[in-house]
């Protein structure tokens, strides 16, 4: 009895131990990957830096009180929206299966940033958010939701064909 317990504990520190030697190896190439990359980051500082100071320039010269504190750095493509990623859209579909009347996407927006706590959102907030429902609506148009196909466009579930849009 003594010896399996001794064989059991042995075959568990030996699937630890192979289970870490695995993720090491695939950590060193990993690093040895982004490695590569390095010269032509490096390479490309300069650049970046030239052109920043081009155009701290030529906002300096547009406006004299122009300063590059009032213009923080911004990771570009990046997911800048308090609604957590990929469920922007599935958001604007239950406020508008619970809606009682017809919305339009910018009604939906402001109630979507407020279930996400985000009460009086900034201008520039609420227009990604308004790009990012309108995009899901029009994408599942005719599916799940339709369209009043007027301006302002209304939306309504197609649960809820008894709602009638405005005139």
């Amino acid at each position: 009895m003594g010896t399996t317990n001794l064989q059991h504990a042995l075959k568990r520190r030996y699937t630890a131990l192979t289970g870490e030697l695995e993720q090491v190896r695939v950590n060193i190439e990993r690093i040895r990957r982004e490695q590569a990359k390095l010269p032509a980051l490096e390479a490309r500082i300069p650049r970046l830096e030239a052109l920043i100071e081009s155009a701290a320039m030529l906002l300096k010269d547009a406006s004299k009180d122009w300063e590059p504190g009032q213009t923080p750095p911004v990771r570009p493509f990046t997911h800048t929206l308090p609604v957590p990623f990929g469920s922007c859209g599935r958001r604007a579909m239950d406020v508008l299966r619970q809606a009682t009347r017809p919305l339009t996407v910018r009604q939906i927006a402001i109630e979507v940033l407020r279930q996400t706590g985000s009460d009086e959102p900034d201008r520039k907030v609420l227009q990604r958010t308004q790009n990012a429902i309108d995009a899901s609506l029009r994408k599942h148009r005719g599916r799940s939701v339709e369209s009043s196909d007027q301006y302002p466009t209304q939306w309504r579930s197609l649960a809820k064909p008894d709602i009638a849009f405005d005139p």
